[in-house]
């Protein structure tokens, strides 16, 4: 099944048809390509508890590198060690790109140069009122010259030079317009970035947002940085996108300051498959990356996380094990995916309260044992009450000791 053919339905995944329709499709401003900045090496430590030691950042930088995100972010002036990591990626020259957060001071962009870093993310407040009550009264006109005097800095000296004011979804819009014109008419900005870092917006207020900037500064690609505070990241992104937003930034597994980021999982996957644009990555890597991070953050992903969780691909109901069954069998997906889209390897079934005799009967296949019917049916409401009993699924050893002691009459 071709996926020129239908763009909604291929041998490896099956979504709704109405992503595609003209109706729906002449609404949005498509890029040909969406880049995602990936920020796990910075975002991931924000969040409390996580530590992640020089190694392991290498080894994520590597391992973001196969996945083939376009570039990666990180914050030098963390820690001495940070300021190592980020020399040493830079020297490892892979295909993916190293860039450097640095806050509105020049010093800091030197450091970039120094390193050899392939481009800076300018940072700082774009809301004057925070400016006032948090960092000591500095005012609109200071706000503006730091932003736009670091910018120039960093492209007189050849940085490819991004600008990500915090919290613009919050901030007045005249002063957003102000500084974004600045930071690319005077400072000569690459990219700029809209950054919704509460994660307060809806996504159609952040498409709306989108097309405003672009009418600002015609012709300047624009990124999106967001929070999951609200639980809308991935909604937030895929609106941005789908008004004309090319960059993305995102995390492995959501991590990131409090609710944390947008998950690169999730935006990738939902980029190439709803929206139908390419972003470069190979998804069946995000799978086994996604669960060496959680080893290396000791953050656990949770069961019903989507795409990555462990409930994804396993079942328990038996009416949901047929079905699955039947359609597995079948020329079309039985979900949005196949597992092996991901990096994942088939599905799981559990045994538990759900559980029919038809699984039971196959498990027992499984283990050799044979068992008349009737045996089955009363396999099948032991195993039922016992699941009830401990509140969760139950082992194939437990299952084994069930049907034993019913097929010997205990």
């Amino acid at each position: 099944m071709s996926e020129k053919e239908h763009p909604w339905l291929t041998d490896k995944y099956w979504v709704t048809q109405h992503n595609y329709l003209d109706e729906v499709r002449s609404q949005f401003d498509l890029p040909e390509e969406v880049h995602i900045h990936e920020v796990t090496l910075r975002e991931a430590e924000q969040a409390p508890h996580i530590v992640l030691r020089p190694e392991e950042k290498l080894r994520i930088y590597e391992a973001l590198d196969e996945l083939g995100v376009y570039s990666v972010e990180i914050f030098p002036l963390v820690s001495d060690d940070d300021r190592e990591v980020a020399k040493e990626m830079v020297k490892m020259r892979r295909r993916t790109k190293v860039f450097f957060l640095c806050r509105w001071h020049k010093e800091e962009v030197d450091l970039a140069l120094e390193a050899g870093a392939d481009g800076v993310v300018v940072e700082g407040t774009s809301d004057p009122w925070f400016a006032d009550v948090a960092l000591n009264g500095i005012t609109e006109d200071q706000m503006y010259k730091m932003f736009v005097e670091t910018t120039a800095h960093a492209k007189n000296n050849g940085l490819f030079t991004t600008v990500m004011p915090w919290d613009t979804a919050r901030a007045p819009l005249p002063f957003v317009e102000r500084l974004f014109k600045g930071v690319v008419n005077e400072g000569g900005a690459d990219h700029v970035v809209i950054a919704d870092t509460m994660g307060s917006s809806l996504p159609w207020a952040i498409a709306n947002f989108v097309r405003k900037v672009k009418q600002w500064v015609p012709g300047t690609p624009i990124e999106m940085h967001c929070h999951n505070d609200h639980g809308l990241a991935t909604s937030i992104m895929l609106s941005a996108v789908a008004a004309g937003a090319s960059v993305v930034h995102t995390s492995i597994n959501c991590l990131g300051e409090r609710a944390g980021n947008a998950a690169t999982e999730e935006v990738a996957l939902n980029i190439e498959l709803l929206l139908g644009v390419k972003t470069g990555v190979k998804l069946d890597k995000l799978y086994p990356l996604a669960q060496m991070v959680a080893d290396l953050t000791k953050i656990p992903i949770a069961r019903n996380k989507p795409v990555i969780g462990d409930n994804e691909f396993t079942f328990e109901s038996g009416m949901v094990v047929y079905v699955v069954e039947r359609l597995a069998a079948s020329e079309r997906p039985f979900q949005t995916f196949l597992p092996e889209v991901i990096g994942r390897k088939g599905w799981d079934v559990v045994i538990g309260k759900g559980t029919g005799a038809g699984v039971v009967a196959k498990k027992l296949e499984k283990f050799g044992i044979t068992a008349t019917k009737e045996q089955i049916s009363e396999i099948t409401q032991r195993v039922k009450r016992e699941a009830s009993i401990r509140k969760w699924s139950i082992s194939d050893d437990v299952l084994e000791i069930i049907a034993r002691d019913v097929i010997e009459g205990r």
